[in-house]
């Protein structure tokens, strides 16, 4: 019984008929290829005969998180036999993912209304050897469609591809990042993606204006996204979860922020802060990135914050320090900067996120207000009597069954606010 095959013949049986197919073609696609526009043969072959390109951009890691989270598989599954069935299988169910989020197999599904479905326009490009270089997600769109309604969609039992004339892996891979700037059928790639291979191609010795250049960015803008990547790749190691980039697919704008911030920060316990303050902002759910938005504010924010956190945390500043924040700092560090670090040791180890962005909105709010509020005359009369009617409130509520656990701080804090205001209207 002759085995059935849905993700790639064998290698051999690929190549003969892929050779067998172009000597009976007159139709070509021009495609720049190596450094010249190409005519290449199309031909029309089976849908199930065709592999997957491994190096795929997009896929890059997703397939770092199926191993993560398939520990049991050897690391170099992906690398070590990319045509082999069950490799293929797996890149089908990612690509799959990818697809399915990007509504492609919606799009070539039967419009309900005219009973008919988006065609194949454009051809594939793949290798002499039968390995799909651009097209990666379409053809797992059609795979989809027509291996689980073949007589609903009996048009993608075969595909159109364009072959190059040979397998050359550079070429390859600078035909699909062209490519993908002009793809007219498919959605962009995820920052991550983007970021993975432009990091991994400057550690090949590649030039990062080139790539940059590629990819219509600048090369600022590029060093940004690779930094927010790396950034991004330590979070998910320090959350234990490692390697779990859909976790972060939506995330760019905050990791940028957090990169753009600690840019913009000179000592390293400041550095260290904003660090400890922005994970715990990225560990909580936020809606339309309203709670992102705080972070450059954290930033300006950042000596109204650091107090506030000591007080609420309870954390004791004048301990020596440790060997790992003496390390941190370094030789330059002074007092306040020895503090910021103590405080951020602190928070962490208390290991409640939570309250960490609750206090840090709550300082940027109130900041925010005193600076809406400053723009008044009334300013200093307006703020005393919003305290004196909080203070009221207190007073009126007082439960001896309520906690009175940091009070005396604050009353104290008040105290000193008073006399500070008494001096001022005398």
């Amino acid at each position: 019984m002759e085995m059935k095959y849905e993700f790639g013949y064998p290698a051999a049986k690929r190549i003969a008929l892929i050779e067998e197919l172009k000597e009976k073609t007159k139709e070509t696609h021009s495609e720049e290829y190596m450094g010249k526009f190409r005519p290449l043969p199309v031909i029309e072959i089976r849908i199930e005969a065709l592999i997957y390109r491994l190096e795929n951009i997009r896929t890059i890691n997703a397939q770092k998180e199926w191993l993560a989270t398939n520990p049991e598989k050897p690391k170099d599954f992906f690398t070590a036999e990319p045509g082999a069935i069950e490799v293929q299988e797996v890149q089908h169910t990612l690509l799959k993912k990818i697809v399915t989020k990007d509504n492609l197999i919606k799009a070539f599904s039967v419009d309900k209304a005219t009973g008919t479905s988006l065609k194949q326009k454009y051809p594939l490009i793949v290798s002499d050897e039968g390995v799909v270089v651009n097209g990666n997600c379409r053809l797992c769109a059609w795979r989809e469609l027509y291996y689980n309604e073949p007589e609903k969609y009996p048009h993608f039992q075969t595909v159109r591809v364009a072959v190059l004339p040979d397998h050359d892996p550079k070429g390859m891979y600078d035909l699909e990042v062209n490519l993908q700037l002009a793809e007219p059928e498919k959605e962009d790639y995820v920052w991550h993606a983007i970021a993975a291979d432009s990091k991994a191609k400057c550690e090949q010795g590649f030039d990062i204006d080139k790539i940059a250049k590629n990819r219509n960015m600048k090369t600022k803008e590029l060093n940004t996204m690779i930094e927010a990547y790396e950034y991004a790749e330590s979070y998910l190691e320090s959350i234990g979860k490692k390697d779990e980039w859909s976790r972060v697919d939506k995330n760019y704008y905050a990791f940028k922020e957090i990169v753009l911030g600690r840019r913009s920060l000179n000592k390293p316990g400041e550095k260290e802060l904003f660090s400890v303050i922005s994970k715990s902002i990225l560990s909580q759910p936020a809606k339309d990135g309203r709670l992102y938005d705080q972070i450059p504010k954290v930033v300006k924010n950042l000596d109204r914050i650091s107090p506030k956190l000591k007080e609420v945390f309870d954390i004791d500043t004048n301990q020596e320090e440790s060997d790992e924040i003496s390390l941190l700092l370094g030789n330059d560090a002074n007092e306040n900067d020895s503090e910021n670090a103590i405080i951020a040791a602190g928070i962490e180890k208390a290991e409640n996120p939570e309250l960490v962005v609750k206090t840090v909105v709550n300082v940027i709010e109130t900041a925010d207000e005193i600076e809406k509020e400053k723009k008044k005359n009334g300013f200093i009369f307006e703020q005393v009597c919003k305290a004196a009617t909080i203070l009221n409130n207190a007073a009126g509520n007082i439960d001896d069954r309520m906690s009175k656990e940091g009070i005396s701080k604050q009353i104290e804090s008040i105290k000193r606010s008073i006399s500070v205001l008494e001096n001022w209207i005398k």
